[in-house]
Parts: structure tokens; C-alpha cells; sequence
């Protein structure tokens, strides 16, 4: 797996769990940058290895999607953003469909990085 590329990263803490989607060309340096003055942990739960041409444009994908996302499940379980959501602004709740959509991708990897399970201790 190399280290750069599109990225989600999780954050539990409020007593929910948020994932966070982006670019760089340094991941493991991102999350560390996301990190500091942040007491809860982040994990690092997917790194989508791509170019940074290609990253720009499917950053924007996947952000209209987990956007979409979330207005379903607020429109079909009337969920309401609760004030531990709306501290974490840039952050996507991580439930149901958009846990699903980033589980999907996680399990999508191709045959070379399937033999790294841990994405994360790679990183370090």
C-alpha cells in the first residue's frame, strides 16, 4: 500500500463516530497533522492509492456521495444532526449506509494490497 492517495479517516468520540474523507500525498503525516490537539484517536480505516490528478477529482466523488448519504439516512430514519455533530462540521457521521459505502470500498482492494490487512501499521 503506498502512502498517499485518497484517505478516510475515523474519530469516536461524543459517544458517536465520524469518518473523514480527503487527499495527500502523505497520509500517515496527515493523520498525525489531524491528530495533534485531538484527544480522541483517529484510525486510519482506508488509503485509496492514486495520483493526485486523480485524487482531486475522486475526493470530490467521494464527498457528493457521503453528502448524499447522510441526507438519506437523516431523510429515511429522521435523524437529526445532534450537537456532537455539529462540533465536527467537516466530518461525516459513521453509520449506516456511510459505514457500508466505506466498508465497501475497504474490502474492494485489489489483490496486491489484500496481503496488508492493517493499513495503518503499514503507514508507520
Amino acid at each position: 500500500m503506498e502512502n498517499s492517495g485518497i484517505y478516510f479517516i475515523t474519530c469516536e468520540c461524543f459517544g458517536a463516530k465520524f469518518v473523514k474523507v480527503g487527499r495527500s500525498t502523505d497520509v500517515a503525516s496527515r493523520r498525525r497533522e489531524l491528530q495533534c490537539g485531538c484527544p480522541f484517536e483517529l484510525v486510519i480505516e482506508y488509503v485509496q492509492p492514486v495520483d493526485e490528478e486523480e485524487a482531486i477529482m475522486q475526493e470530490r466523488r467521494y464527498r457528493a456521495k457521503l453528502r448524499s448519504l447522510l441526507q438519506r439516512i437523516q431523510q429515511a430514519d429522521a435523524w437529526q444532526l445532534s450537537a456532537s455533530e455539529n462540533l465536527m462540521p467537516r466530518w461525516f457521521p459513521f453509520v449506516g449506509e456511510i459505514e457500508a459505502h466505506v466498508l465497501e470500498l475497504k474490502n474492494e482492494e485489489s489483490p496486491e494490497s489484500s496481503v496488508a490487512t492493517d493499513q495503518q501499521a503499514m503507514l508507520f
